[in-house]
């Protein structure tokens, strides 16, 4: 664990491998230390306690901001900031490990998208072609898009679907991986080489991508034995 505090700041920065997961603020009127929380705990806390409010200056779904208060008992106090601490802490990357106990080595560009490329060619009721532009390989199920692999030596990515909460763990563990580049960037995400994008994190994403899209396919239209996708 480290901290930091700016020249002339009044705030604190709590940070664990790069990550933040509080920050205490000074003020005239006594301090407020912001901590990351899970939704539904931080929607009960807020009901109990008026001296907790929306993370500032953080998302103010997944933090909260405590202001000192005899109202917050230090069990509580200590217990949220515990609890911060493994929230972040849960979602750093780790060292990906073969059999034999070697670490697994990050793929190259041409390595993710071939791996990419024999998975969801595997998977059932896939079909893909070049629909849209030559150098988008698209792949599809019931019709539907959950995968493009771009054909392209300078952006050797590839683009699938992803739900909220996976983008935003992918987003802070991958510095390789953002918003999706062809599609809703609410809904997709574009995965490139990097530290720590490893043959299982690119078969993670795409099983997780056609799962999504394939729930979208009418139950009559999606093809058989999909049990152990």
């Amino acid at each position: 664990m480290d901290s930091t505090r700016a020249v002339g700041s009044n705030r604190r920065v709590y940070k664990i491998h790069g990550k933040i997961f509080m920050i205490v603020t000074d003020a005239a009127d006594g301090a407020m230390v912001t901590i990351k929380v899970d939704p539904i705990r931080a929607e009960i806390l807020r009901q109990q306690y008026v001296e907790i409010s929306s993370g500032h200056g953080m998302n103010r779904r997944h933090w909260i901001s405590i202001t000192a208060s005899d109202a917050i008992s230090r069990e509580v106090f200590e217990n949220e900031v515990r609890e911060s601490y493994r929230l972040v802490r849960a979602k750093l990357p780790t060292a990906e490990r073969t059999s034999d106990g070697r670490r697994k080595r990050s793929l190259s560009g041409k390595q993710l998208q071939a791996v990419a490329r024999m998975l969801a060619s595997g998977l059932p009721g896939v079909d893909h072609g070049r629909p849209f532009v030559e150098k988008l390989d698209v792949y599809k199920v019931g019709g539907k898009v959950f995968m493009i692999v771009t054909d392209d030596p300078n952006e050797l990515i590839i683009t699938v679907r992803a739900e909220p909460e996976q983008r935003g763990n992918l987003f802070e563990r991958f510095a390789s991986v953002t918003a999706g580049r062809y599609l809703d960037k609410d809904r997709w995400i574009s995965v490139g080489a990097g530290k720590g994008i490893t043959q299982t994190v690119v078969s993670d994403v795409v099983k997780a991508s056609y799962r999504l899209v394939l729930d979208t396919v009418p139950r009559r239209e999606r093809p058989a034995g999909i049990t152990d996708v």
